[in-house]
């Protein structure tokens, strides 16, 4: 005990010392490391590891021990010791990211921030929180990013952490200057600058310079960037902060450049690589040798820049493949915004909205956030009037909401109206289709079919005001406890806002003579809440906009807003497609009409639209034969419309007042907005900046729209070939076993066709005899025997491919007999497996009758058989399958497919049923196979799929499917 204390002290005092003496307190920890390792004490052994790693971190050799505290994460994860784990995870996640290995980073940083929560440790949640913001970041989504950092600044203020809330405060800053909001982003660095001189945290003082330069250089500020980089560099020099001077090394060249100075600046880009490679920042590095190839290209160093631009090319290949695949899409799956139930409707009951909302706005909210709370199809809000002779839909929400009535007079619903009054039990339907209420409900619903509903009353004063109800129209569902009180508590959240609605009615009518003497008052507080209002909007607009992966969808969206917005006579968005060196318009509307599309030569620079795109900047104009000059020539004036985009009979306009937006995605033109009125001064800044938002949430959508649609068209064409493939093995299967009933048959054609020539001579010859007869005509009996019974086979087969063909090309319902139908497709793949020299066993009773889809059960069948002679038997013979079958106690089929082969690596095991993911890549293997099983068990079949697998082992895949789905 007392050596675990004085190796406490020591650690302690060692870390005091650490930032004077780097280098000493490096050699001291790891003496010290070794010292607990063998008194016992791994968990002050990870300790000084981890301290270890921060002062080689600012030293920029972190990397070099990313082995080592692999080892720590695998002794810590060994001896449970959750605290030093989370601390080892958060390092190396650090050194993945600056390595550029985004993929391993976000791996780290969010099991960091499990473990951290699970141990309730604040500081490394708010470093990991701030580490997978930076990962955004660099991946171009400031918004998420900014979330992040949000987040991380809400865990600080619970916190007296100044260095961790510095951090925060500067990546923050950094969001900002990404999304190219310079002010903002220099009042974040300037408060983090007087944090960082209050607590003399030296390194993110240097840092804030250095970033503010930026923000100067941004500005086109050369010589205060330059003051604020050379400072930032003294800092940095004077810490030993090695990866922040390659840092500012290569924002110094940057600024050197852009002042001519090239010289001096390829000396400056020399060393900021020097520095990227010490500290192994991959990012840094192919900064530094791409400007250096660009400096030595424009000098006419040949030789020079060719080499630097070889070097760009592979590092960048390196960075890519560390960070590309799948980082976005893994990213998104750890997105904070997925939640359970119970999370979702905790938040739901904390929103401020409930009681500071508008009813409608709140009423609906509630009704679109209970689809995800309770995981159903249809849900509804119905309130009784004033009146009590009508039940009205306040808000509904769901697949089929807009067959719901807005209205029914009660005495329509008389059972349901009754129900209502005498019952504040909810009602549960499991099975709606048989309820005494059934029919009412459905006509209030709008619904030909209601297999389930849940229906909570709400009540006030202790009368009943009305339900919320949940339905399911596609299938039966059985409403768990779980279900109940999630519907009760959302009737709560209900009543509570009917609740406070009436009592700011009342409010309202108390305070009517105080409102009438505050008129002034009154007015400037409605413009404030008017312009809150306005943001608000723009942000629903951005969310509806971006929502959409139809290209069409989202043009129309964008028209209807900015018509809404600013009553624009003529709207076009335009997308610019360099390879063709055009600008093509397929959304144009003028007034309310589509007009055709049309095409724009990029090089035609009397266009407004070209001069958008090429300068990258808006247009603003309010009379365009006073302005048209800052922008084109007098021969654009005649092109400021297109007669092929007009329909026959269209009348023909010339616009007078002009906005065009840029469509911009990290910094590259992809499009633009046009919004156009025959009108002089139609359209205020205001309007520019509707405008320019609206182009921002444009452009992301557009983006996200075309590559959807580019994954569409790859994933169409790998279903595909796969299903080719399958065609290609059911035939082979069929003319391999047709081969042999046919050929015995066309042997025993020919030798009978002998044997009749040979009679028919003899009797020609008259030299028949009774003994040559009675042979011709056994042989005749004999022959047809033969003929009829390979015939007969053959028509077998013939009946049981089509069967097979039939079943796996529909999705169709049926009775069938399971042994029966494994056999029908194992026979369509006999000559496969005997051909690879493998075998394949069956253990199915005969007395399992299904009513299912035959179909994807054979493709599922064929699937794990043409997997395992391809993945499991590969490079050997004499593979041994196994398929078996038997009923389980609750009325399913327990399938079991099992091989021998040479199992799954436990990486591969996990993401197994993913779409496209493949051990054969570029070989063949699309990667749809399993994925398209799994789809096919769990969505037509309506059962489950597991596997299990080991390395060596083999493979088994276990199905539970039900009789009678």
């Amino acid at each position: 005990m007392r050596q675990a204390l004085n190796l406490n002290r020591n650690l302690l005092r060692i870390v005091k010392t650490a930032r004077r003496h780097p280098r000493l307190a490096t050699c001291l920890l790891g003496q010290l490391s070794v010292q607990a390792a063998t008194a016992g004490q791994t968990g002050l052994q990870l300790d000084a590891c981890y301290q270890r790693y921060l002062i080689l971190e600012r030293l920029g050799q972190a990397h070099s021990m990313q082995s080592e505290l692999e080892q720590g994460l695998h002794i810590a994860e060994q001896q449970q010791l959750t605290r030093p784990a989370g601390l080892m995870l958060l390092a190396l996640g650090r050194i993945c990211y600056t390595q550029g290995a985004y993929r391993d980073a976000l791996m780290y940083w969010t099991r960091c921030v499990d473990l951290s929560k699970f141990n309730r440790d604040q500081v490394t949640l708010v470093e990991a929180h701030i580490g997978l913001g930076q990962i955004y970041d660099a991946l171009g989504d400031g918004k998420t990013a900014a979330r992040f950092h949000t987040d991380a600044g809400s865990l600080l203020e619970q916190l007296n952490e100044p260095y961790l809330l510095c951090k925060q405060i500067i990546n923050l800053g950094v969001n900002e200057l990404h999304t190219g909001e310079l002010q903002a982003a220099q009042d974040c660095f300037l408060k983090a600058k007087v944090l960082a001189e209050q607590h003399a945290i030296h390194e993110y003082l240097a840092e804030t310079y250095w970033y503010l330069g930026q923000v100067a250089g941004r500005n086109t500020q050369l010589e205060i960037a330059e003051t604020h980089i050379r400072t930032a560099l003294e800092l940095a020099d004077a810490c030993n902060y090695v990866w922040l001077k390659g840092a500012v090394q290569d924002t110094l060249a940057d600024i050197l450049r852009a002042a001519g100075q090239f010289d001096e600046a390829l000396d400056v880009y020399g060393k900021a690589l020097s520095y990227s490679d010490k500290v192994a920042s991959r990012r840094q590095k192919v900064r530094s040798l791409a400007a250096l190839s660009e400096i030595h290209e424009q000098q006419g160093n040949w030789q020079q820049a060719l080499h630097f631009a070889r070097l760009h090319q592979q590092t960048t290949s390196e960075l890519s493949e560390l960070g590309t695949m799948d980082r976005l899409h893994e990213l998104r799956a750890y997105d904070l915004s997925h939640k359970p139930p119970v999370e979702i409707l905790l938040e739901l009951s904390s929103n401020r909205l409930l009681e500071e909302g508008p009813q409608a706005e709140v009423l609906q909210l509630i009704t679109d956030t209970s689809l995800a709370i309770l995981n159903t199809e249809l849900a509804a809000i119905f309130l009784i009037d004033g009146n009590g002779v009508g039940l009205h839909c306040h808000a509904r929400a769901g697949s089929k909401h807009g067959l719901i009535r807005a209205e029914m007079p009660c005495q329509n619903l008389p059972l349901l109206m009754h129900i209502l009054q005498q019952d504040e039990v909810p009602l549960v339907g499991h099975d709606m289709r048989l309820h005494v209420v059934a029919n009412e409900m459905r006509a209030l619903l709008g619904q030909e079919e209601l297999h389930s509903a849940l229906k909570i009353s709400l009540r006030l004063h202790g009368k009943s005001v009305g339900l919320i109800c949940f339905a399911h129209t596609s299938g039966s569902r059985n409403w768990s406890r779980e279900d109940v009180l999630f519907g009760r508590h959302l009737g709560n959240l209900v009543q509570q806002v009917l609740s406070h609605a009436e009592h700011a009615q009342t409010q309202k009518q108390l305070e009517a003579r105080v409102l009438e003497r505050t008129a002034s008052l009154q007015l400037q507080t409605e413009q404030l809440q008017q312009a809150h209002k306005h943001i608000y909007r723009l942000s629903e607009i951005g969310r509806e906009v971006t929502s959409s992966l139809d290209r069409d969808t989202i043009m129309e969206i964008v028209y209807r807003h900015v018509h809404e917005q600013m009553g624009a006579e003529v709207f076009a968005v335009g997308l610019y497609r360099p390879e063709q060196e055009t600008i093509e318009f397929p959304c144009n509307i003028l007034r309310g009409q589509r007009m055709l599309p049309y095409i724009r030569d990029i090089r035609d620079e009397d266009l407004l639209s070209v001069w958008c795109v090429t300068h990258q900047q808006p247009i603003f104009i309010s009379d365009i034969y006073g302005e048209y000059l800052n922008y084109i020539s007098a021969a654009g004036l005649s092109k400021l419309t297109v007669d092929s985009a007009y329909f026959a009979g269209l009348e023909k306009i010339i616009p007078i007042s002009h906005i065009y937006v840029p469509l911009m995605i990290k910094g590259r033109t992809i499009g633009l907005i046009a919004i156009q009125s025959t009108q002089k001064n139609a359209f205020q800044r205001m309007h520019l900046d509707i405008a320019m938002m609206l182009a921002a949430y444009t452009a992301i959508a557009v983006e996200n729209a075309e590559t959807y649609q580019q994954l569409l068209k790859a994933q169409q064409i790998l279903i595909s070939q796969e299903k080719l493939a399958a065609l290609g093995s059911l035939v082979a299967g069929i003319a391999h076993e047709l081969n042999t009933p046919i050929g015995n048959s066309l042997l025993t054609a020919t030798t009978l066709q002998e044997q009749s020539v040979i009679f028919l001579r003899k009797l020609t010859e008259n030299t028949v005899k009774r003994s040559d007869l009675n042979q011709f005509t056994a042989t005749i009996h004999n022959a047809n025997e033969l003929l009829l019974r390979n015939l007969m086979s053959a028509s077998d087969l013939v009946s049981s491919f089509k069967q097979v063909s039939v079943d796996q090309t529909s999705q169709k319902r049926r009775l069938f007999n399971l042994r029966k139908t494994t056999l029908e497709v194992i026979r369509t793949l006999h000559n496969l497996i005997h051909k690879r020299g493998h075998t394949l066993e069956i253990d199915i009773p005969d007395d399992i009758e299904f009513n299912s889809f035959p179909g994807p059960y054979g493709q599922v069948l064929t699937n794990f058989i043409n997997n395992a002679i391809l993945h499991a038997f590969e490079n050997r013979e004499n593979g041994k399958m196994l398929l078996r079958a038997h009923k389980t106690p609750d009325n399913q089929v327990q399938v079991i497919f099992s091989d021998n082969g040479k199992g799954i690596e436990a990486q591969d095991l996990r993401r197994i049923f993913d779409p496209f993911f493949t051990t054969k890549l570029g070989q063949g293997g699309s990667g749809l196979g399993l994925s398209i099983v799994h789809n096919l068990v769990t969505t037509i079949m309506h059962g489950s799929i597991a596997v299990d697998s080991a390395p060596g082992m083999g493979t088994r895949f276990t199905l539970n499917l039900p009789l009678n789905p």
